[in-house]
């Protein structure tokens, strides 16, 4: 084998050079495609995080606005600086703003009946209401609703558009205490109603008859009610009375309430409150007291406002016998009583329906003492506005009005077929 010569080491060295060199290249072209592949990377996971960042922007303002939170919708569509850029033309936050905007000037002013709607604590099992048992059927039959027929009633005045509406928020109050009527806006086809409820207090003689026991704040911070069952078993459940149902169908159907609104909660006070016993003055009183006041801010805060019902709901209401001395007594001792933890309130729910006499003293007593709202019962649905208080009066959704008056019931609210509880037994009165 010959020895190379010089001119083929240079060759070689010069080819080994080149190997070398493309080898950076290549190395380098690779590191290249590694970083702007990392880079496009990068750049795609932040455009994916940007874009869900927008749409759960998106979905809280679409939320908010389908409550008529339309104020606080915006607010978080602008809070974002970063998703509203007014360079990126046909932004989604930038044409979602616009939308809900445009929702907030469509509203119109609601020039019709506020409707105001009325129960009493829902039979929960009507095998132990239409007995012969206990307190008389009769009574239930003709001024209760049965848990079955309320769940059947939401619906269908959803489909007719009603929008539950704060009933505190129908007059305005002026510095001299004076009132007049609040204007309401809503969209088009909405129509106010306002739900009220008597005697949420569960007196010891329906305890029996297959109502709840007690309203109760359960694991989840949410207002709940205690109910005895037919095989003497206490159970929590959301449907045992008219706040946990009503709190349920918002939920699934935030638009049936503007900006959170549910109902009013009317008490009495002699047999205490929401199903506690706290105003006989005994020590072990003070327990009970602060569960009334917990459970009440639960459901303030949840869209609810309370009512005085009077304190003793006396038969010389339902006569119209009483006496001055008589409403005093009864209008301070709910101030005294109940008040202290359900907090001030400037309804009065008026105990048996009693109409409303603005020239009488005794009734001017109730203006007197800062009641603004005074709500009878009566199926005319006309408010009347005096000086300083409104009477708005309340229709009767029970099993007396749909069997003497369905076809009334079926002209403003719902088709009774759909909801009548085939349990309940024939009204005879």
């Amino acid at each position: 084998m010959g020895v190379l010569k010089g001119d083929g080491n240079k060759k070689s060295d010069r080819y080994l050079k080149l190997a070398v060199t493309a080898g950076v290249i290549a190395v380098a072209v690779l590191a290249v495609i590694i970083i702007k592949s990392a880079l496009d990377e990068d750049m795609a996971v932040s455009a994916k995080n940007t874009s869900s960042e927008k749409n759960t922007v998106i979905a809280e303002a679409d939320k908010l606005a389908l409550g008529y939170f339309y104020d606080e919708a915006l607010e978080v569509l602008e809070k974002n600086p970063e998703l509203t850029d007014e360079n990126l033309t046909g932004d989604a936050i930038q044409l979602k703003i616009a939308d809900i905007q445009k929702q907030k000037d469509s509203l119109i002013k609601y020039e019709g009946v506020v409707e105001h709607v009325f129960f009493h604590s829902l039979i929960i099992y009507p095998e132990l209401a239409f007995d012969k048992k206990g307190h008389p059927a009769q009574g239930y039959n003709m001024w209760m609703t049965t848990v079955k027929e309320f769940k059947a009633m939401l619906p269908e005045l959803y489909k007719r558009g009603y929008v539950l509406y704060p009933l505190n928020e129908t007059i305005k109050v002026n510095e001299d205490g004076s009132i007049m009527p609040k204007d309401i806006y809503l969209p088009k086809g909405k129509k106010p109603l306002v739900i009220s409820i008597d005697d949420v207090n569960y007196y010891d003689y329906m305890k029996p008859d297959g109502f709840a026991n007690r309203l109760v704040i359960g694991s989840d911070k949410r207002v709940w009610t205690e109910v005895i069952n037919p095989k003497g078993e206490t159970q929590l459940t959301r449907d045992g009375d008219v706040m946990p149902i009503l709190d349920d169908f918002v939920l699934k159907h935030p638009d049936f309430s503007w900006k959170g609104a549910k109902g009013v909660i009317a008490l009495t006070g002699y047999e205490g409150a929401l199903g506690y016993r706290i105003t006989d003055d005994l020590p072990e009183e003070a327990k009970w007291q602060q569960e009334v006041k917990a459970v009440a801010d639960n459901l303030k805060a949840d869209g609810w406002l309370f009512a005085c019902h009077s304190y003793t709901h006396n038969g010389y209401f339902r006569t119209g016998k009483v006496t001055m001395a008589q409403m005093k007594y009864d209008t301070d001792r709910w101030k005294q009583k109940i008040e202290p933890w359900v907090g001030k309130t400037n309804i009065y729910i008026s105990p048996f329906g009693w109409h409303w006499d603005n020239k009488n003293s005794i009734h001017r007593y109730i203006a007197d003492s800062g009641y603004k709202i005074f709500c009878p019962v009566d199926i005319s649905r006309r408010t009347i506005f005096y000086k300083d208080i409104m009477v708005m009066p309340r229709v009767n959704l029970d099993g007396y009005t749909m069997q003497k008056r369905p076809d009334f019931v079926n002209q403003y609210y719902y088709d009774v077929n759909k909801v009548y509880d085939s349990s309940r037994p024939e009204v005879n009165y």
